[in-house]
C-alpha cells in the first residue's frame, strides 16, 4: 500500500518550522520562504493538473502552537475522465493546542468530463483555530466550457475536541440537475466558501475583522459577487461567496488577506508574493 505524502510542522522558538516531509506523485510538495514566523507549504504536481485516475493522500499536522500557511501553486485543474473513473484528493489535517492552519487553495477548474471526488476532515485542539477555502469554476470558460464536468464532489468535516463543528457535503451532477438553474448558481460561475472554526483568540480576531471588512460588501450595488456571512454556532464562522468570474473575489480575497495578516493571526500576508 503507497504511503500517503505527509506535512508535519512545529514550533520551534518563535518560529515554525517543516520538520517532516513527504511528496508522493502525482503530488508534489513546495516549502518557499515564509514571510512571517508561519510555515509555508504549497501544493503542487508534475503533470499541471490531475488527470484520470489520479489519487492523493495529504496528511497534515500542525504541531501544539506552530502556525501554517497551506496553498496552492495554481488552479486545480481536473483533466477529463473518458473512461469515468475519478480524480480523487483526501486531507486529513490535525491542528494541535494553540496552532492555527491556514488552507487556502486557489479554485479547482474542472475541465469538460472530468470526474472530481474530495473529502477533508480536520481535527481541532483546544485553542487551536483553521482557516480553510474551498472552491471551484464552472470549468475552461474561455474555451466554451460551462459545467460540462460530468461529476464534483467536495466532502469537508471539521472537528473539535468535544464534536464535529461543520459538516460540508457538495455534489454536483450537471446532466442531471444544471447548476445553473435560480437557487444554485444562477447567472455566476464561480462558487468560495470559507470556514473559520476554532475556539481561541485568533478566531475571535479573524471573525471581527472578517465581519468588518465584509459587511459594506453586503450593501454594494455590485452584482458581479454574491456573499452572505454567518456564524451558525460560537466556533464557526461560514463566508458563501458566488462570482460571475474569479475576478469578482477580488473584494473577498482583500478582506481574506488582511484579517489573515494581522499581527494576532499569521502576522503577514501569505498571498503577497502571487497577487
Amino acid at each position: 500500500m503507497m504511503l500517503p505524502s505527509q506535512i508535519e510542522v512545529t514550533r520551534n522558538g518563535s518560529r515554525s518550522v517543516l520538520t517532516a516531509c513527504r511528496s508522493v506523485a502525482p503530488l508534489k510538495l513546495l516549502n518557499p520562504a515564509a514571510q512571517g514566523d508561519y510555515c509555508a507549504v504549497v501544493l503542487s504536481s508534475y503533470g499541471g493538473g490531475m488527470v484520470e485516475g489520479d489519487a492523493t493522500t495529504l496528511r497534515v499536522r500542525c504541531g501544539e502552537g506552530a502556525a501554517l500557511y497551506l496553498g496552492t501553486q495554481a488552479f486545480t485543474k481536473v483533466y477529463k475522465s473518458p473512461r469515468g473513473l475519478p480524480c480523487k484528493q483526501i486531507i486529513n489535517g490535525e491542528v494541535e493546542a494553540g496552532g492555527l492552519a491556514v488552507v487556502l487553495p486557489d479554485p479547482v477548474v474542472p475541465y469538460a468530463q472530468s470526474v472530481f471526488e474530495q473529502e477533508q476532515s480536520w481535527h481541532l485542539g483546544a485553542d487551536s483555530c483553521l482557516v480553510l477555502a474551498d472552491s471551484h469554476t464552472a470549468g475552461r470558460m474561455a474555451f466554451g466550457e460551462h459545467f460540462g464536468y460530468t461529476s464534483y464532489r467536495s466532502d469537508i468535516t471539521v472537528h473539535t475536541a468535544e464534536r464535529p463543528v461543520l459538516l460540508e457535503r457538495y455534489y454536483s451532477e450537471p446532466e442531471i440537475l444544471s447548476p445553473a438553474y435560480t437557487g444554485a448558481f444562477g447567472a455566476y460561475n464561480v462558487v468560495f466558501n470559507i470556514f473559520v472554526a476554532g475556539n481561541s483568540a485568533r478566531f475571535s480576531c479573524l471573525v471581527e475583522s472578517l465581519s468588518q471588512s465584509l459587511a459594506p460588501l453586503l450593501k454594494s450595488s455590485e452584482n458581479s459577487l454574491l456573499l452572505s456571512f454567518a456564524s451558525p454556532r460560537p466556533d464557526l464562522f461560514v463566508i458563501r461567496s458566488l462570482a460571475e468570474n474569479v475576478e469578482c473575489l477580488h473584494p473577498l480575497y482583500t478582506a481574506l488577506r488582511d484579517a489573515i495578516a494581522h499581527p494576532n493571526v499569521l502576522g503577514a500576508d501569505p498571498l503577497a508574493r502571487k497577487y
